[in-house]
């Protein structure tokens, strides 16, 4: 029989004299132990905030009570919805259909003039100065001028009367509020061409067209004002508040031409 081949051995390991094994250590002893530990531990105790002082509680107290007597005292304005926007408009607008009628009829005339058709007389007048100053040409120079001058004097004259007795009434009125602030832009706006109108040569090109652009502000201020501004006014004011404002804007007009 062939002898079987003998297998080899691997060589044992020796260990010194001096040196000692170290006894295997299960992972899941080690966690046990953690755990063990962390267990034993006393939980740390947490800082609790210090209660406010009595002062401070009051002080605090007292400033929310004064916060709510003053809103109850001065409530904060609600906004007005376009719906309710739309109907003053609307009923301003049959308001003045009902004012050309009967300021026509002998029974119902009245000598005090209507504020808005006062106001409606002066931008018939600026259509028409604003339409010669476009048509006229470099050599117009004296009639340029003199134009210029006419209706320098009759715009201050309407934007007086305008910011001193309209604007402020109807801004009194939520429903009114955005469309006088603009009124007031497009008067500044107006001032400022003028001025500049008077600044440059008649005779020269540039008179020309910043008069076009004065005459394109201006026409379009007097169809937002007798588009949206006036019905409003209409819608809100009564008949004889209307003709009371209308005297005193006629006197106010006649001294402002006079000074």
């Amino acid at each position: 029989m062939a002898k079987k081949a003998s297998r080899k051995q691997a060589p044992k390991r020796t260990v010194g004299k001096n040196k000692t094994r170290r006894p295997a250590v299960k992972k899941a002893a080690v966690r046990t132990t953690k755990s063990s530990a962390r267990a034993t531990q006393k939980p740390r105790a947490t800082r609790r905030a210090a209660p406010p002082s009595t002062g401070t509680a009051r002080r605090k107290t007292a400033a929310r009570a004064a916060a709510t007597r003053a809103e109850r005292q001065n409530p904060t304005p609600k906004s007005t919805s376009k719906l309710a926007a739309a109907a003053v408009t609307m009923r301003g607008t049959l308001a003045g259909a009902v004012a050309v009628v009967a300021d026509k009829l002998p029974w119902t005339g009245t000598d005090k003039p209507d504020a808005i058709a006062l106001l409606e007389t002066d931008h018939r007048r600026f259509e028409n100065l604003l339409k010669r100053g476009e048509e006229s040409t470099e050599r117009a120079k004296k009639s340029r001028r003199e134009l210029l001058d006419t209706l320098t004097r009759e715009l201050n004259a309407h934007e007086l009367i305008e910011e001193k007795i309209l604007y402020p009434t109807l801004q009194q009125h939520p429903e009114a509020k955005d469309i006088v602030l603009e009124g007031y832009e497009e008067h500044h706006v107006a001032d400022i061409i003028v001025k500049e109108l008077h600044d440059v040569a008649t005779d020269d090109a540039q008179w020309g067209a910043k008069f076009k652009v004065l005459k394109e502000s201006l026409e379009h201020h007097i169809k937002e004002e007798e588009g949206t501004m006036f019905r409003t006014a209409r819608g809100l004011l009564t008949r004889e508040e209307l003709h009371e404002m209308g005297a005193l804007m006629q006197k106010l007009k006649s001294s402002a031409r006079r000074a």
